[in-house]
């Protein structure tokens, strides 16, 4: 019996990575959930203080988690914030598109939890 995963999460990709290894599975998750949380908030605060560039590379640096656990919707999102930074003078040119973005990326970080808590649940 295969894991079910989150309809969001890119199935075929995910086994492409990690095979069936679900117990690795789980462990990629968890790892790439413990650096999320902080770099979310290192995100919000690059926003809030108008860091237009610390914001790109810290959208740049969060974009591989979401490929890690197959989150390639929100991989994408990450991306073209992070060429709409590029584009940009101000992070007030990117309200609607960091609103966005911020909802992508804590839709995901949630996704992900929910994923290592049915994982454990699987594995078991």
């Amino acid at each position: 019996m295969s894991f079910n995963f989150n309809p969001k999460i890119d199935r075929d990709f995910i086994i492409s990575m990690y095979e069936d290894d679900y117990l690795y599975i789980s462990e990629v998750f968890t790892t790439t959930l413990g650096q999320l949380v902080p770099d979310i908030e290192i995100v919000k605060n690059s926003y809030t203080s108008g860091d237009l560039d610390g914001l790109r590379k810290q959208v740049h640096k969060i974009k591989p988690a979401f490929g890690f656990a197959g989150l390639r919707g929100a991989e994408a999102i990450c991306q073209s914030f992070e060429d709409e930074c590029l584009a940009a003078t101000s992070t007030n040119e990117l309200k609607e598109k960091y609103r966005v973005l911020l909802q992508t990326i804590e839709e995901g970080r949630s996704i992900i939890q929910q994923e290592i808590e049915s994982l454990k649940v699987y594995n078991n």
